[in-house]
């Protein structure tokens, strides 16, 4: 992508962030973005159709962000370093997150993040189980389930615990169903 490209739409991205900061999703219009990125209403459009095009981008963007902070490489582990990392670097981006779970209309925020994750615990338990069938079917599901859970939770109540006693709970939550 061209860096002019990804300049505007980086200002775009945080004049929108900025604006969700201060009123709901439903108040903000296109102009109040231009405005707030000091640049033109149509260049706006050149980039996203609509808010709801621009909602969208954001969810994908911290969503597949996130996932990629659970791992170091291509190797997909459930294991305390991933958690730790997850984390880690949801307290870093603890108001992007607030913002897009207090702004997830339509539930798109949660469902993009529950394919997404449910998709990454599949490959990691295929690794670590000899469960098959339905049995390991569950088994994800259920993870996943309990891991958004506590992630939920968290992003809501920080600063509940750190991050690190997240990890700690979580591990605990989830070891006996990895071993």
């Amino acid at each position: 992508m061209d860096r002019r490209v990804a300049k505007t739409r980086k200002q775009i991205v945080a004049a929108f962030f900025e604006l969700l900061k201060k009123k709901s999703f439903e108040k903000i219009t296109i102009q109040d973005i231009a405005d707030k990125a000091d640049i033109n209403r149509g260049t706006v459009y050149l980039h996203f159709s609509d808010k709801y095009a621009l909602m969208d981008y954001c969810i994908d963007s911290y969503v597949d962000e996130l996932i990629s902070q659970c791992g170091e490489n291509e190797e997909i582990r459930l294991q305390r370093e991933a958690f730790q990392r997850l984390f880690d670097y949801l307290g870093d981006h603890l108001e992007t997150y607030q913002l897009l779970l207090a702004n997830d209309r339509n539930n798109t925020f949660n469902k993009k993040l529950t394919a997404t994750v449910e998709q990454q615990v599949a490959v990691a338990i295929t690794h670590m189980s000899k469960k098959q069938g339905p049995s390991q079917e569950m088994l994800i599901r259920f993870l996943v389930s309990g891991l958004l859970g506590v992630i939920d939770w968290w992003i809501r109540n920080y600063p509940a615990c750190s991050s690190k006693e997240a990890t700690d709970i979580m591990l605990e939550l989830s070891t006996p169903y990895l071993s």
